[in-house]
């Protein structure tokens, strides 16, 4: 067990405190105790700059006007949805925010909500409740492993395949196949 305010050590450490400094997160969340849980992960990792959004409008002003490395963005509330914003910024402007990879937090994981997230251009998910750990292994997993921008008329986001030479995913039980 790890002593009061340390972080488990990730699955791999593939990235390190230099690496981190240099990348802006974005935090979309509109519960504040979560966002709060979630940038304090995000800073004991050492992010250099973390950006917090409580809603989709605000999320996509901040990244149309910051350099946002990573975002991870929860379900939200409407008018605008996290999946919503996803689809926003896949279609946007920028060749650099489009390529932004999207860490969705949810506790939504019914078959049809993954694969509207898939459809979204979400990256990566994440079920609530999760672990620190399990956290940091989808973002160093994003970030070290980066999928490649698929652009079609119907779709835009991170290919949906796995390559073959990527390591596989440590996940929890309960997010493997029965």
């Amino acid at each position: 067990m790890n002593p009061p305010g340390k972080l488990p050590k990730p699955v791999a450490n593939l990235l390190d405190k230099k690496t981190y400094s240099r990348l802006n997160v974005m935090v979309v969340e509109d519960a504040s105790h979560m966002a709060s849980l979630v940038c304090g992960i995000l800073k004991s990792l050492g992010f250099g700059r973390i950006f917090e959004a409580r809603n989709g409008t605000d999320a996509l002003d901040i990244m149309n006007s910051q350099a946002i490395d990573l975002v991870l963005i929860d379900d939200l509330a409407p008018p605008m949805d996290g999946l919503s914003v996803v689809k926003e910024l896949r279609k946007s402007k920028s060749n650099s925010a489009r390529r932004i990879p999207v860490i969705l937090l949810t506790s939504i994981l019914n078959k049809s909500a993954i694969v509207d997230a898939r459809d979204a251009g979400v990256t990566e998910i994440l079920s609530k409740p999760f672990s620190a750990a399990q956290m940091i292994a989808r973002i160093e997993s994003v970030l070290s492993r980066p999928r490649e921008l698929i652009e079609t008329e119907h779709f835009a986001g991170p290919d949906r395949r796995r390559r073959e030479k990527e390591a596989p995913e440590h996940r929890r039980q309960s997010d493997q196949k029965a």
